[in-house]
């Protein structure tokens, strides 16, 4: 946006109920974290519905959270976290490394974005009636507003502008309650600086406090868990969800598992598991799982005994340098293919937890010789289908911002990048080519403030403090 002028939407393309194809002149984008999932709390994928939420779920442009009452939830990014509390609902429409775009269809959030130059450089909050640009690091509570009361920005620290509708009036120092003793206590790690923390990259953080980092002639940095199971291997304790646009996504339990899930690749080191994440990891690198499948495309891996026994679904972790169809060692073998786990079809098509399901009647030779699957998986997710939003544009119209301070206004949020990342996706049965907007001016892109049209189900304004409860910040750890 340029000095004296935003452009805010009156409702929402009906795209961002999708994850859109990149632009050319888009900055990379970036994958968060669920990081709190206390009571009902439903997730959104970029191209998904709605479904009862889990922690380490993905966060992209599209993703979305909302509460049920007595319930919150929270993700992470780098440099952000945002807090929802009940009966909330909000979709983030942007989030790469220079914007954070949120619309918050009602309800209320905490907002923290980090110091040191690890936010996006403009992070706008669109509401119902207008539009908050959240303009220095520091802490903001907002509350969506609706007919019966209006919108309203809490400052802890930073600085806010509104525009769109919205006067500085709606702007006020912050009066603390439960939800925002709540939010603003949880641990911060997002916030320290470590050699190892890649720009972008959720998650890494996390792993200081469940594991160690050591040095290794070989792979250079690698990550080892502590407290593991004797029998632990990475991608067994958690769940497999289809996820648009990503496909098959692996929702890893452990607190910590979302940047090794996801980035990298395990090792096998003198008996023991470490993650290798590579010298030039880069958030563009996020992948639903670095694993390879077995078996047939679309049945999966056969099963001994009776004559109709449903098949299994199996898969291991890559090893450093391995790719699906190209094994490490100079036979073609894969590292870590004894390692496979299985499961009844039935347990992996329905999203249920694995380790539970694991099956012990598939023989080690049959692991051992079974084809890498090389294309999509071509299994269907058990359940309703998920598909995208029809695209249907919407026009923007030009209003001018009400700056809440000598400061310069909000710069563009939409600034052209020469970088030209996509997103890495596996896993999944190639969609037709997405339908790409001309490349146009970024300058005069619309930043759309479209949580006018986001509600999908009634909600009240600012939440009152639930009695005797509980609030599970289940994922400590850092971006």
């Amino acid at each position: 946006m340029r000095a004296g002028a935003v452009l805010l939407g009156a409702a929402v393309f009906a795209w961002l109920s999708a994850i859109p194809g990149w632009a050319a002149d888009e900055p990379s984008p970036r994958v968060g974290r669920v990081s709190v999932v206390a009571g009902p709390v439903q997730y959104r994928a970029p191209a998904g519905e709605w479904a009862d939420a889990l922690i380490n779920e993905p966060i992209a442009a599209g993703a979305g959270l909302r509460t049920e009452p007595e319930a919150e939830a929270g993700w992470r990014g780098a440099g952000a976290r945002v807090a929802l509390a009940p009966e909330s609902e909000a979709r983030v429409l942007r989030l790469d490394r220079d914007v954070l775009q949120i619309a918050l269809a009602g309800g209320r959030i905490g907002v923290h974005l980090a110091a040191g130059g690890a936010s996006p450089k403009t992070v706008e909050i669109d509401l119902p009636q207008g539009g908050a640009w959240l303009a220095a690091p520091g802490d903001y509570d907002i509350t969506a507003g609706d007919s019966h009361a209006p919108a309203q920005i809490q400052v802890f620290a930073g600085k806010a502008r509104v525009g769109g509708g919205l006067d500085e009036s709606r702007i006020a120092a912050a009066t603390p309650d439960w939800f925002s003793d709540w939010w603003r206590s949880q641990d911060d790690n997002a916030d320290r600086s470590d050699p190892r923390a890649w720009p972008g990259v959720a998650g890494i953080v996390a792993l200081n406090e469940a594991g160690r980092w050591e040095r290794d002639a070989t792979f250079g940095n690698v990550w080892y868990p502590s407290d593991l199971a004797a029998d632990w291997t990475p991608y067994r304790d958690g769940v497999w969800r289809f996820l648009p646009p990503w496909g098959w996504t692996w929702i890893p339990a452990e607190p910590w598992g979302f940047a090794p899930a996801h980035y990298g690749r395990w090792a096998r080191i003198d008996q023991r598991w470490g993650w290798v994440p590579g010298g030039d990891l880069a958030a563009a690198d996020y992948s639903p799982a670095e694993v390879a499948f077995l078996g047939t495309a679309g049945i999966g891996l056969s099963r001994p005994g009776d004559i109709g026994a449903s098949p299994a679904v199996a898969w291991f972790p890559l090893a450093p340098g391995e790719r699906m169809g190209a094994g490490a060692d100079a036979d073609g073998r894969y590292k870590n293919r004894r390692f496979a786990t299985a499961v009844p079809r039935a347990v992996f098509a329905g999203g249920l937890p694995v380790a539970p399901a694991l099956v012990d009647d598939v023989p080690v030779r049959r692991l051992a010789d079974a084809p890498v699957i090389l294309q999509a998986l071509g299994i269907t997710p058990a359940g309703p289908a998920v598909p995208a939003a029809a695209a249907k544009p919407v026009a923007a119209r030009r209003v001018k911002p009400v700056v809440a301070s000598a400061a310069t206004p909000p710069a563009n949020a939409a600034a052209a990048s020469d970088e030209r990342h996509a997103y890495v996706v596996a896993l999944r049965d190639p969609p037709p080519p997405p339908a790409r907007p001309p490349t146009r001016d970024t300058r005069r892109r619309a930043h759309v403030a479209a949580a006018a049209t986001l509600r999908t189900r009634p909600l009240s304004g600012t939440p009152r403090s639930p009695h005797n409860r509980q609030h599970l910040a289940a994922a400590r750890g850092g971006a």
